[in-house]
């Protein structure tokens, strides 16, 4: 298995509020919300709690499930908690996307609109839903999936972990072939470039340190509005 991640400020934040976990056993990326400094806190916080309890050696799937779900739900009511702590972090939060390889599967923990994708022969797959206003607009048919790239409440999320004391947490398991890519992502890449974008970075370069510079460059020429993550991961 290989692996790289890159964050960047973007071309108009003033600070990253993005966190990234890749250590070869854990990988995440969570975007902070809330303003100031209190997005950064809140990435910052989840991601702590998630390597502090789940960098360890599980012995069986289920073992990571359970204790996967359990850290999230702990990751949220630690930054629930710390938000009403201090005036100036009233309201923080953050999405949190979290993949661990376990033999040949992958399980993934998710909450807001980060995501996750799966390139498999040549065909790219978003993993994840985003929990955010237009997506359920698009599930109910209330609005087409090419018009939520310019609807004004594309980022109004739905679900974000410490905005409320008890979280939904989606959870997808799949099953690793040789030479799968994940890549796991903050909406500061996809909210500014297409899927079949990504799918082309991905079919010009075989260097994981390459696809994420691109990605990342390619983000901030069609707008770089946000701060940009990207995690990627190669199945040997």
């Amino acid at each position: 298995m290989e692996y790289f991640a890159l964050s960047d400020i973007g071309k108009y934040r003033e600070l990253n509020e993005d966190s990234y976990l890749a250590n070869g056993k854990i990988f995440a990326v969570a975007d902070g919300l809330g303003g100031h400094a209190a997005g950064e806190v809140a990435s910052s916080i989840a991601l702590k709690v998630i390597e502090d309890r789940m960098n360890k050696t599980f012995k069986d799937r289920k073992e990571i499930e359970q204790e996967m779900l359990e850290t999230i739900k702990e990751a949220n009511r630690i930054v629930f908690k710390k938000a009403f702590q201090k005036p100036e972090l009233h309201g923080m939060g953050t999405t949190l996307t979290i993949a661990v390889p376990f033999k040949n599967e992958l399980l993934i923990g998710h909450v807001g609109d980060s995501r996750a994708y799966l390139l498999r022969d040549g065909n790219l797959k978003r993993l994840t839903e985003d929990h955010t206003l237009v997506f359920q607009m698009i599930k109910e048919g209330k609005l087409k999936e090419e018009e939520a790239e310019f609807h004004p409440l594309r980022s109004t999320l739905t679900r974000a972990l410490g905005t409320n004391e008890f979280i939904n947490i989606d959870f997808i398991s799949l099953t690793l072939k040789p030479n799968d890519l994940i890549l796991l992502c903050t909406d500061g890449l996809s909210s500014m470039i297409s899927d079949s974008q990504i799918a082309q970075i991905f079919q010009e370069e075989s260097d994981l340190k390459k696809m994420a510079e691109k990605l990342v460059k390619l983000a901030n020429e069609r707008g770089g509005i946000d701060n940009i993550t990207v995690v990627l991961i190669k199945m040997s």
